[in-house]
């Protein structure tokens, strides 16, 4: 009995599939094979998402009902205040996810040293610009806050699920649900006080 004989298999043997004549291929092997051949079964992911649990569902939902269009403008002009424009372009061009991470990370670090090693060269000079602004109005404490609600709308500007975003996740553990929504309303109202702006 003649057999396939086609090399092209996964193992790279020659294929075992009987066929009616010698020099003949199996349908597997033939184009009208491949053409109506099954696909590849799609793996699943890798790395799974964050479980919905009722504090990310919280997150997601106060974060989308703070963070519209009107709030992502306001942010965007008090930030502009402070960060010159190409240092603004850069961090709105960058990757949302890893800049929000480097914020939330920067936020977390307690003194200017640390925040100078700091990974991340657009959020390092985005937050050497909001620590300046804060140290002229003398609202030092209010940095990481700062931090946190422009991690936040580069979230949202970006379209991500704010259930992911770190920056708010630690503005909620760190204040509560309740005066996190206070401190995403201010909408960095406080890099807008009077004083110098660049």
């Amino acid at each position: 009995m003649a057999v396939c004989g086609s090399k092209r298999t996964e193992d790279g043997k020659p294929c075992r599939t009987p066929v009616t004549r010698r020099g003949k291929r199996c349908r597997a092997h033939t184009w009208f094979g491949l053409l109506f051949s099954k696909p590849t079964p799609v793996l699943p992911r890798q790395t799974p998402r964050a479980q919905r649990t009722p504090m990310r569902a919280a997150t997601r939902t106060e974060g989308v009902r703070i963070a519209t269009e009107q709030w992502q403008a306001i942010v965007a002009a008090r930030a502009r205040l402070v960060i010159p424009a190409d240092t603004w372009q850069a961090l709105t061009t960058a990757d949302a996810s890893s800049t929000c991470t480097r914020f939330a990370q920067l936020a977390a670090a307690d003194d200017a040293a640390t925040r100078a090693q700091a990974p991340g060269p657009v959020a390092l000079e985005v937050t050497r610009h909001i620590a300046q602004r804060h140290d002229d109005l003398g609202t030092d404490d209010l940095l990481p806050r700062s931090l946190r609600v422009l991690g936040v709308y580069l979230c949202a500007a970006e379209g991500r699920d704010l259930g992911d975003c770190r920056c708010l996740r630690d503005l909620i553990d760190d204040h509560g649900l309740a005066e996190a929504k206070h401190v995403l309303q201010g909408a960095m109202s406080d890099l807008a006080a009077s004083g110098p702006t660049r």
